[in-house]
């Protein structure tokens, strides 16, 4: 139950369920904040930016938020889908039994829509706007932002909020497209949470007058982007960005448009979210797109003199913030045969399809896709579809085990790929698996390993994954249990995009059982008693030489000189471990050196413990819901267990006075001599359990004699025998919701405001006509809808309806009606406003009228009718005046009165000459002459 939350948080950590306690840099969870760079069209024309996501599971999608909060979507979703959110390339479709989900949504309320051309993008620079969304799921999901315009394409995908950082360097390749003289790069970054301060250290000059090197601040509050402007024709790669306070902060990297390399054909955007430093790595293993001639490597420091090794050869070395391009080209010698056109800083090129990098410092990695003219010198090869795209490259420290991800198709993009890399002892045991609702295919047989020349220890695929064919099939999974790192990539006409699958971002920790516990975390996994538990230390990049633990039952080990080590537990409990870790830090030489110290807590139990968890609100008489389980029997409780009662108290605000968590261990033993369901002994009294039947206003239990029928299931934990007993107590919902008749214009919010007393609303909706529409709302942390309930108008056809509110109770059978009057007005757009003395009704199939067939008009000035005006065309003999608000009562043929939504006049042209324009009738048809020209009463030309 939502309002118990806090309780059920409680007994979740004492019952053995087991919730992430680490970030996870994967593309899979179920928090995301979320926004864009900026994508431009080669032809200038508008852009078309979608929200995406894949699921593996069915759940419910939410996203909230954008200027003025005006997006407020719920939508369900079904399993093996992928779902995109504001495509408007696409019909709408909000039925999961359907297939994909395409769910409208304005892209002006997070995106700058207004921004069109390359050549304005810098009038951006330095702005804020409340341009993050806020997207959540009931199960895990993945999410991409896809940056569309005319033959312009590039998507990444969004960490999850448990991945997201504080620290950041950027990554961008330079501006330069043919065409453009004005053209830049920029970063967006997003606060996830109120008065944050960012501190910015540029690499290079912006926009808006900041200096290179020279550090200055940003204020942003949750769901508040900054725009970073690059100087015409200049990029930001290295740019130091910190949120002050260890705020999480979101940094998406792009290039509005851009030839790859420089100089050369063809252009496209470029866009991915930034990787935090926490994340990077030293070693990597990049590989060659599968149809494209060549990849540009980028390799950014965020240290000096920074190592950088291909294949075993050092290169170079390079500074803070510095950038080193490695060309990995096929095997026609491209560079070659497009030298004399480039212009972008190529430092190295590699005629391989991987390459084996190492680092001695931890850099980011990033993969360029190439443009479409970047081909063999003797042109060959036929891959002339595809433009530059850029992806984040993990590093091999980072390897991850399973993840689902989804293809983009596009009406131009019809090709997917994948690049994965992984060990090359365990790498044929990689499967792939493509899901399309409840069906899914194995394409494992399309990986083709190979060994990577720098490092053979890891091997490499290669493989097209998806055309036009396999278009239902877009969602994939993709496991090795030993980890991998991969990318996805599409190309299409003069269109690419690309992004990463994700990456186990390893921070400093300690593994148990290969549960990962960062410094300060609690477990809610139960381990077993007297179990070896293995313990085994993690330092992200740096070197771990030796380890000082001290278990928390009263033994240590001092001086350790593995990583791993073991440990049993004898006694069942809560205990506090501390790993006190030496060794070679990343950067430095000292060799042994106090590298951190991690403490986290956990719980041993015994292997036949029996749990009983009863949840109550003090304020409410409980009602008992029992779990539902084969073979259920009858257990009996006896008094004498009063004493064993264990109670804890947490207050929940005003919601209810206190909820109360009664816990009961038990010892009994799992063999085929004992019965569980017998009446225990008082010496065996901390076997049984009782649950009471209320609970007085006092706060102490009350309890009723007599027998009492329980079930109970056994739960696959690590300890087989484990089981688990709940009693949840439930409110059925009560409450007020107080409708008058409602007169509303189409398309505009209705705000029903109430009086929540208690229960939960599993759903909202709106009868009307016959129909019924989903009326999506948000609930407090005890369950409780938000105030107010939120009616979508626009999905009402105008008219007076004898409509009703339905609410639904998720607990109990009561579900509540609310009859409302609810009169919606026509548009405001069903009629014009022309000239400065004009106005018009839309004639039925034009404007805003989709459909009706008026036979008489009155028009209103200021609420007032205006005496005469009972035609389709009102015209003052006089400019309107600004401030003035009018409307017009329509009667359409079947005699039905309804008045339109009111136009309020903002604005009034001035003509010199002539002063007002002029009326003539022409074969029965009223014409306006203005300035020589004639026109329609809808203002259209047609002389």
């Amino acid at each position: 139950m939502k309002k118990l939350s806090k309780a059920l948080l409680l007994v979740t950590l004492l019952t053995g369920f087991c919730l992430p306690s680490w970030g996870q840099a994967s593309t899979e969870g179920t928090e995301f904040w979320v926004s864009s760079t900026i994508v431009c069209s080669p032809d200038s024309k508008a852009a078309m930016p979608y929200i995406a996501v894949s699921a593996e599971k069915a759940c419910t999608v939410t996203i909230k938020g954008g200027e003025g909060n005006a997006i407020n979507i719920t939508q369900n979703v079904r399993a093996g889908s992928w779902n995109e959110f504001g495509n408007s390339s696409k019909a709408y479709q909000t039925d999961p039994s359907k297939g994909t989900i395409n769910v409208q949504m304005d892209a002006s309320k997070w995106y700058p829509m207004g921004i069109t051309s390359a050549d304005n993008v810098y009038s951006e620079a330095g702005k804020k706007h409340n341009y993050g969304l806020h997207i959540t799921a009931t199960e895990k999901i993945s999410v991409y932002v896809i940056l569309s315009s005319p033959h312009s394409m590039d998507a990444s995908n969004i960490l999850p909020i448990t991945a997201l950082q504080s620290e950041y360097y950027t990554q961008d390749y330079k501006p330069d497209a043919n065409g453009f003289s004005k053209i830049v790069g920029m970063t967006t970054i997003l606060a996830t949470e109120d008065g944050t301060k960012v501190d910015i250290v540029p690499s290079g000059d912006t926009y808006d007058g900041h200096a290179r090197g020279v550090q200055y601040t940003v204020d942003l509050n949750k769901g508040q982007t900054y725009y970073m402007i690059s100087k015409i024709n200049e990029q930001l790669a290295g740019t130091h960005i910190m949120a002050r306070d260890k705020r999480k902060i979101a940094v998406f990297n792009g290039t509005p448009l851009s030839r790859l390399p420089n100089g050369l054909s063809a252009r496209d955007c470029l866009f991915e979210q930034s990787m935090p430093v926490d994340y990077w790595g030293t070693q990597f293993i990049v590989t060659r797109s599968l149809i494209k001639d060549g990849n540009i490597i980028g390799i950014t420091a965020t240290q000096p003199n920074t190592e950088i090794k291909v294949d075993g050869y050092t290169q170079v070395y390079i500074n803070q913030g510095e950038t080193y391009y490695i060309l990995l080209q096929g095997p026609n010698d491209p560079y070659t045969a497009c030298l004399s056109k480039i212009t972008s800083p190529i430092d190295q090129v590699i005629t391989a399809n991987s390459a084996y990098i190492e680092t001695s410092c931890p850099c980011a990695v990033f993969s360029y896709d190439t443009g479409n003219n970047f081909k063999g010198k003797d042109n060959t090869e036929t891959n002339g579809s595809g433009d530059p795209s850029s992806v984040w490259v993990s590093p091999i420290q980072q390897k991850i085990g399973r993840i689902t991800f989804g293809t983009c198709y596009t009406n131009m993009t019809k090709d997917h790929y994948l690049n994965v890399v992984a060990e090359t002892a365990t790498c044929q045991s990689t499967s792939l698996t493509a899901m399309y609702g409840a069906t899914s295919i194995n394409k494992t047989s399309l990986l083709e390993w190979q060994t990577v020349p720098g490092n053979p220890k890891y091997s490499y695929a290669r493989a097209k994954i998806g055309d036009a064919s396999t278009q239902n099939y877009s969602v994939f999974r993709l496991e090795n249990k030993n980890g991998f790192i991969a990318h996805i990539y599409g190309n299409g006409d003069d269109e690419s995009y690309a992004y990463s699958a994700g990456s186990a971002a390893i921070e400093q920790g300690v593994q148990v059982n290969q549960e990962t516990f960062t410094n300060g975390t609690m477990s809610s996994t139960s381990f077993c008693l007297n179990d070896e538990l293995t313990f085994d230390a993690l330092s992200g990049t740096d070197e771990i030489s030796r380890i000082d633990w001290d278990f928390g039952d009263g033994t240590s080990q001092y001086n350790s000189m593995q990583a791993k080590t073991t440990h049993k537990y004898t006694v069942p409990g809560w205990y506090d471990v501390t790993a006190v870790l030496y060794g070679h830090q990343v950067c430095t030489e000292e060799s042994n050196q106090y590298i951190g110290t991690v403490q986290f807590t956990f719980r041993v139990i015994r292997p036949d413990t029996l749990i009983a968890d009863t949840v109550l609100c003090a304020d409410e008489v409980p009602t008992f819901h029992f779990p539902k389980a084969p073979n259920s029997r009858t257990y009996t409780m006896q008094d004498e267990t009063q004493d064993e009662i264990i109670k804890d108290t947490i207050p929940t605000g005003d919601y209810c006075d206190a909820v109360y968590v009664l816990t009961i261990y038990a010892i009994g033993k799992r063999d085929s001599t004992v019965d569980l369901d017998q009446v225990l002994t008082k010496e065996q009294r901390r076997d049984s359990a009782w649950i009471p039947a209320g609970i007085d206003k006092a706060g102490e239990w009350v309890y009723d004699s007599g027998e009492y029928d329980r079930t109970y299931r056994r739960v696959g934990t690590k300890c087989d025998s484990v089981v688990t007993y709940s009693v949840t107590v439930i409110s059925c919902l009560d409450i007020e919701l107080s409708l008058d008749a409602l007169e509303v214009c189409n398309g505009s919010p209705i705000d029903l405001p109430f009086v929540h007393k208690k229960g939960e609303i599993q759903k909202a909706s709106l009868k009307c006509n016959g129909t019924t529409i989903d009326i999506p709302f948000s609930t407090d942390s005890h369950g409780a809808p938000l105030s107010p309930f939120t009616l979508p108008s626009e999905s009402i056809e105008p008219g007076i309806h004898n409509a009703s509110i339905v609410l639904s109770d998720p607990n109990c059978d009561n579900s509540q009606e609310f009859p409302i009057n609810l009169t919606v007005y026509y548009p405001e757009d069903v009629f014009t406003y022309q000239f400065n003395n004009v106005l018009a009704v839309w004639q039925k199939g034009f404007g805003g009228n989709t459909g009706w067939d008026f036979k008489a008009y009155q028009w209103f000035r200021n609420g007032e009718i205006i005496p005469g005006a009972t035609e389709s065309v009102y015209h003052s003999a006089d400019p309107f005046t600004v401030g003035d608000s009018y409307y017009v009562l329509l009667t359409r043929r079947d005699g039905v009165e309804l008045r339109s939504c009111e136009k309020i006049i903002d604005h009034v042209d001035i003509y010199e000459e002539p002063a007002q324009p002029s009326k003539v009738i022409r074969n029965r048809q009223m014409l306006i002459i203005h300035e020589g020209c004639v026109y329609n009463i809808y203002g259209q030309k047609v002389q």
